[in-house]
């Protein structure tokens, strides 16, 4: 996307040299700046709209353990400033959050809070305790992909039981629905006193019957997937739509022609961005004109956020950090403002690594001047997508609420 580099940082900085914290990290992270030019101003003041999104929260037996035992910031502490400062944070959730379901689909007995290996298992089959879903919205995820290919893992009870705990905890889902709900899977957002929808799709469940149509599926509703996207972007109260599709080969850097195909589609339907998942892998981003001839942008895939699979390539992830400038409405009115639109202004990486030390797999942000499997991770991610890695990192006070939650 021309004319961009490091000056749309500026919005994650808020504030920059100045020293202003984040508020919405509980103003105990400050940002420090690697290069003058993402100290520039982006947006005009309020008209931002930031979204970090990461991709398969895909909990192999070493990761349950050590999150049932130590909660799982302690996993994925290193991205909790990052989604906390964001407006909006995305990860799409690889399994179900079935309690008492075996992998025979029938409900039994809860263990609590215990890697098991009979309700709450890894795979072939995932299922993880509700205390994943807690974790996740204390470290600032504010939605979540329920449209996997692990989805129905636990069946449609499974599934069904899954909703009901993101409906009880108020974590926003797409993606998939309940038995009696209506055939709809779009998820709508707050985010500036605005309203971002958005709507997640797979490319297969496994090949566990969904009788009950409770997944979207991208390729198999396609037709119906495009004409949701259509249907939001007519409507003056959506701000941004977000599609998520879980797609592709796994294990591989290079996106298929289908999956290029269905980008173009989605984008012609109205999307504003799509973030991919799947392949365990980076694939590229591309950008793509809209219907109104401006930059839309798509991640084919982000990587895994956490998981146990080895190797650089499964274990090297992006955050994708997306800005978005209200380009209509807004000011002071509520009214006006939830009219208002947003596009694209710029998307960054932030280099992310699954790494195992004696305390048990967890992730980390890898610094700009890191050698070893660190600075090998980064290097694959830069050879893959544009030369857009966020220009700053976030600094925070070693004794504040975020570093000791990180420690």
């Amino acid at each position: 996307m021309p004319g961009w580099g490091a000056v749309a940082f500026a919005v994650l900085l808020a504030g920059g040299a100045s020293g202003t914290a984040f508020a919405s990290a509980d103003e105990v992270c400050r940002p420090v700046a690697s290069h003058p030019a993402a100290l520039l101003p982006v947006c005009g003041p309020g008209q931002s709209l930031s979204i970090a999104a990461v991709g398969d929260v895909l909990l192999h037996s070493p990761l349950q353990r050590k999150g049932y035992a130590d909660g799982f910031q302690a996993v994925w502490g290193a991205a909790i400033p990052y989604f906390r400062a964001a407006d909006i944070a995305y990860a799409n959730l690889e399994g179900p959050v079935a309690p008492g379901f075996t992998r025979s689909f029938r409900a039994g007995r809860d263990p609590g809070r215990v890697f098991d290996n009979s309700v709450y298992t890894s795979y072939p089959m995932f299922n993880y305790h509700p205390a994943v879903v807690d974790d996740l919205i204390a470290s600032g995820i504010r939605v979540v992909s329920t449209a996997n290919n692990h989805v129905l893992d636990r069946g449609g009870d499974g599934a069904e039981a899954t909703l009901g705990i993101l409906e009880a905890r108020g974590l926003a889902f797409s993606g998939s629905r309940r038995r009696d709900a209506a055939r709809t899977f779009v998820r709508h957002v707050a985010g500036k006193g605005s309203r971002v929808a958005w709507l997640a799709c797979t490319f297969s469940t496994n090949g566990i019957p969904d009788p009950d149509r409770q997944v979207l599926m991208c390729y198999e509703d396609r037709d119906e997937m495009l004409a949701l996207i259509r249907a939001e972007a007519a409507r003056p109260d959506v701000a941004a739509i977000i599609v998520t599709p879980h797609w592709g080969v796994e294990y591989t850097h290079r996106p298929l022609e289908r999956q290029r195909e269905l980008a173009r589609d989605i984008i012609a339907a109205g999307a504003t961005a799509v973030i991919g998942t799947h392949p365990h892998v980076i694939q590229p981003w591309e950008y793509l004109p809209g219907p109104d001839g401006k930059d839309r942008l798509v991640i084919y895939s982000t990587g895994n956020f956490v998981s146990g699979q080895v190797s650089l390539a499964k274990q090297t992830s992006i955050l994708a950090w997306i800005e978005l400038c209200r380009v209509d409405g807004g000011g002071g009115d509520l009214g006006v403002a939830m009219s208002a639109r947003f596009e694209l202004a710029g998307a960054y990486w932030l280099p992310l690594l699954m790494r195992r030390g004696p305390d048990g797999p967890s992730l980390s942000v890898v610094d700009p001047e890191e050698g070893g499997s660190g600075g090998a991770a980064r290097a694959l991610i830069a050879r893959l997508l544009p030369d857009a890695e966020m220009p700053g990192r976030l600094a925070c006070a070693a004794d504040s609420p975020v570093a000791v939650a990180l420690q």
